[in-house]
């Protein structure tokens, strides 16, 4: 039935446009966010979850800056402690110089002045070995508990405690013997440090690891969640283009159908 009061075409055609715009204005926040769940409205239980995920990536983050941080405590440590170890060498050849008796007392002050100077340098490398205020190497320190996983889990590095070496001046060969007792004691208790930093840090470090390649495993599930699949939208805006343009074309179409009607009005 033909009216002039209700055109059914060009109603029909107003619903298709209006279906037809609301899904490309979707499509196109897609295209410009990157997501195909952007916000609660696109899909509630998929963007809850994501939240949760995302939490859960910020989580991550701060665990990872954690272990990295006592990486870097305990790679400070065995630094020092390789550095002192390679001193001790020198230390005992001044000791075994000194164990001569027949040396002048000039040889003698002197070897002495450089022992000492060797003694306060391998003092000073204990205090320094410090990161961010934390020393695993020298004395004064306690142990590093960090967090290892997002779990609330803790790593634990092992605070070593290495004393000073005391060495005062060497007169006589006995005094020598002595010293080279001390530096012996002093050497073992800094390989025991050497290995108690070492399995430590390879234990902080495979957790830094194990905690980078868990948080990308993460990122790549959230992604699968809600990451548009950009090749497919823009294949779909364009055909949604097409669409709303034939939709306007059928509006002007339908609209010049009740013209027809006005030819039975004319007379020839």
């Amino acid at each position: 039935m033909n009216s002039i009061n209700t055109n059914v075409g060009a109603l029909l055609a107003q619903k298709f446009l209006r279906a037809v715009t609301a899904d490309l204005v979707v499509t196109q926040n897609r295209l410009s966010s990157g997501l195909r769940v952007s916000t609660v409205t696109d899909d509630a239980s998929t963007f809850a979850v994501a939240a949760g995920i995302r939490g859960d990536i910020k989580a991550y983050t701060a665990v990872s800056a954690a272990l990295q941080g006592s990486v870097a405590s305990a790679k400070v440590a065995v630094s020092a402690g390789e550095t002192i170890g390679a001193r001790l060498g020198d230390i005992k050849a001044k000791i075994v110089l000194l164990s001569n008796n027949a040396l002048s007392q000039t040889e003698r002050d002197t070897y002495n002045a450089d022992l000492a100077s060797l003694v306060g340098e391998v003092n000073t490398y204990l205090l320094q070995a410090s990161y961010n205020g934390t020393n695993l190497l020298g004395t004064g320190g306690t142990d590093v508990r960090v967090v290892a996983n997002i779990d609330g889990s803790t790593l634990t590095l092992r605070n070593n405690d290495v004393e000073d070496l005391a060495i005062g001046a060497i007169n006589n060969n006995g005094q020598a013997v002595n010293a080279l007792k001390t530096l012996e004691t002093f050497r073992g208790a800094l390989d025991t440090a050497l290995a108690n930093l070492g399995s430590d840090l390879v234990r902080a470090s495979n957790q830094v690891e194990f905690i980078s390649r868990t948080e990308e495993t993460v990122r790549i599930g959230l992604g699968a969640l809600v990451d548009a699949d950009i090749a497919r939208e823009t294949t779909l805006f364009n055909a949604l283009q097409v669409r709303q343009q034939l939709a306007v074309q059928a509006i002007g179409i339908a609209n010049q159908a009740p013209n027809v009607l006005l030819g039975l009005f004319r007379t020839s």
